[in-house]
């Protein structure tokens, strides 16, 4: 028998090249559509570590660094949470900051999560203007009253 010719006999060259780079298209689109799938889980993943070490961390930043005997001496003279009845009271105390404020800025302790009590005397803690900040390490001392007297070690500015 002799070739066969016409228009369906076969695939013609080009409908073979189509039928290639179809072929060599669908499986690139399988190759991303499945590393967009990985880095979906490993972005899941990644998250999950993320919200663990927050949780970690928020429990280290919120332990207690104050001994029982001057703990329950502070509770009676009206602190509940002495880690954020110390920073409320610091936040009201932008004079202790050493450094005046810059292009029109104000020098502060503008959030509660920048000041952190390291033991039952001292504090570190973040100030800024806006523009720029430092940080700034206190001593501290409750009276029998409940008033809280600063007195500031050392800062510097970043």
């Amino acid at each position: 028998m002799g070739k066969v010719e016409g228009k369906g006999a076969g695939f013609s060259r080009e409908r073979r090249i189509w039928m290639v780079l179809s072929a060599a298209l669908l499986t690139v689109l399988v190759i991303v559509l499945f590393q967009y799938v990985h880095c979906g889980e490993q972005l899941a993943e990644a998250k999950r570590e993320g919200e663990a070490l927050q949780a970690k961390l928020d429990a280290f930043q919120s332990r207690s660094v104050v001994p029982q005997e001057d703990a329950g001496q502070l509770k009676e003279q009206g602190f509940s949470k002495l880690k954020e009845d110390l920073a409320t009271d610091l936040m009201q105390h932008r004079e202790l900051i050493p450094y005046k404020g810059v292009l029109g800025g104000t020098m502060g302790f503008y959030s509660q999560k920048d000041i952190h009590v390291l033991t039952s005397r001292w504090v570190l803690a973040s100030f800024e203007d806006g523009h720029i900040g430092g940080h700034i390490l206190l001593e501290y001392a409750v009276s029998r009253g409940g008033a809280i007297q600063w007195k500031v070690i050392s800062a510097y500015l970043d």
